[in-house]
């Protein structure tokens, strides 16, 4: 099948072409040429193209192209069939899947397989990916955790291969919450006391909520069938969880409460049902329930800018203005490619968000997505329409020595 596209349109590859082109398992990593990339991507679209549901069949077939092709090539191929087929927009559970194949190669390399990550694709499920296959059914003693402590402190921070953007970085935390369940067989309090140890930096950086999301994720939203093991036993049900979750307080409590969305997806479809789920949070976690909701429910919306827009602002007042907000910083997060979709957000926003809110957090994420000074800086920016793009380029953030 792959044969037949490499010579559509009379352009006929020599076979030893071919071959040099080619990744080499074990090997050396060859260029591959757009044609190449091209036709892996259609016949990827091919086998899957009578699935109930392309996206899941994407998820299992883009990673057996890793046995002909780099990880990173597997990623370039995910971009062209989200080109060809809009119903393929978000793919965090196959950033897990391409880097989990790749740390499998080899897991003595899984440090350099992290700092490979792509940016701006997947939503950054590379990341959570290749950590989590590094450790999966590995259960550490004590002693072996101790030992692993001074890797896993720094695993996320900056390094000589691996310059992260803010979002990186708190992504690459989120994923040690991930990780810990699995360090500690789904003890969720040493998970948690392990994040306390893992994401207090010494210099005040607090990635600890971000990691305990993580956590807590665990337990509501297992993937493969090794997570769903994992915390067999242990997940609460629907009428117990409000109980569960109260057991921890401070952000353990609104991380595990926001979480829990699996189980009340039908109810959070309606802006009215986001509003009692997040009422039930502690005050001071209040806020943080509707914007982490409003980020999942962002892409269960498939990215429609007209649904989001129906939903935020059918939210109460002070609410509804963050939820534009945070779904627009959402498509930007989950794909670079969508900064004109978010800034497109944020405009049909103006008549419920006349404080431009939505504007603002573009502006915060200008230099927490992208580096300061970067392609895609500039691009969100000039974006923007005035006065916004000049308060983005003149963000003091924005230093752009980075």
């Amino acid at each position: 099948m792959l044969k037949r596209y490499l010579i559509t349109g009379l352009l006929i590859i020599p076979i030893s072409l071919i071959g040099f082109l080619s990744y080499q398992n074990g090997g050396t990593a060859y260029v591959v040429s757009p044609l190449q990339l091209e036709a892996y991507a259609n016949e990827v679209i091919e086998i899957c193209t009578n699935d109930s549901y392309r996206p899941s069949c994407y998820d299992k077939e883009i990673p057996k192209l890793m046995d002909n092709i780099s990880m990173e090539d597997a990623f370039k191929v995910t971009v062209i069939i989200q080109q060809k087929d809009t119903s393929y927009p978000y793919c965090h559970v196959l950033g897990h899947n391409l880097s989990a194949r790749e740390v499998q190669k080899d897991p003595s390399n899984w440090k350099e397989v992290l700092a490979r990550c792509p940016s701006g694709v997947c939503s950054n499920g590379c990341l959570h990916g290749g950590l989590q296959e590094k450790f999966r059914g590995e259960y550490p003693t004590e002693e072996e955790l101790v030992a692993l402590k001074p890797d896993l402190f720094n695993i996320c921070e900056k390094k000589e291969n691996w310059n992260p953007t803010g979002l990186e970085q708190a992504s690459c935390y989120h994923a040690l919450g991930h990780l810990s369940m699995y360090l500690t067989k789904a003890d969720i309090y040493k998970s948690l006391d392990l994040c306390k140890e893992m994401a207090l930096k010494p210099d005040g950086r607090d990635y600890q909520q971000l990691c305990f999301d993580g956590a807590f994720m665990q337990i509501f939203q297992p993937l493969e069938p090794e997570d769903f093991a994992l915390v067999e036993g242990k997940e609460p049900a629907k009428e117990e969880v409000y109980s569960f979750c109260s057991k921890f307080t401070g952000q353990q409590r609104g991380s595990c409460w926001s979480e829990t969305w699996p189980l009340f997806r039908e109810e959070l479809q309606k802006p009215e049902g986001l509003v009692a789920h997040c009422e039930k949070s502690d005050l001071a976690e209040r806020q943080r329930c509707y914007n982490a909701l409003v980020y999942v429910l962002t892409a269960q919306f498939s990215f429609d800018s007209e649904r989001i827009k129906n939903y935020c602002s059918g939210l109460p007042a002070g609410t509804r203005e963050l939820c534009f907000a945070n779904a627009s910083s959402r498509m930007i997060e989950t794909d670079y490619r969508n900064i004109d979709l978010a800034v497109q957000l944020c405009s049909e926003a103006a008549l419920f968000d006349k404080d431009g809110e939505c504007f603002q957090e573009l502006i915060k994420y200008s230099t927490f997505n992208f580096h300061a000074g970067s392609e895609q800086f500039f691009k969100i920016c000039n974006a923007m329409p005035e006065p916004w793009s000049s308060k983005c380029l003149n963000n003091p953030n924005a230093n752009y020595a980075n």
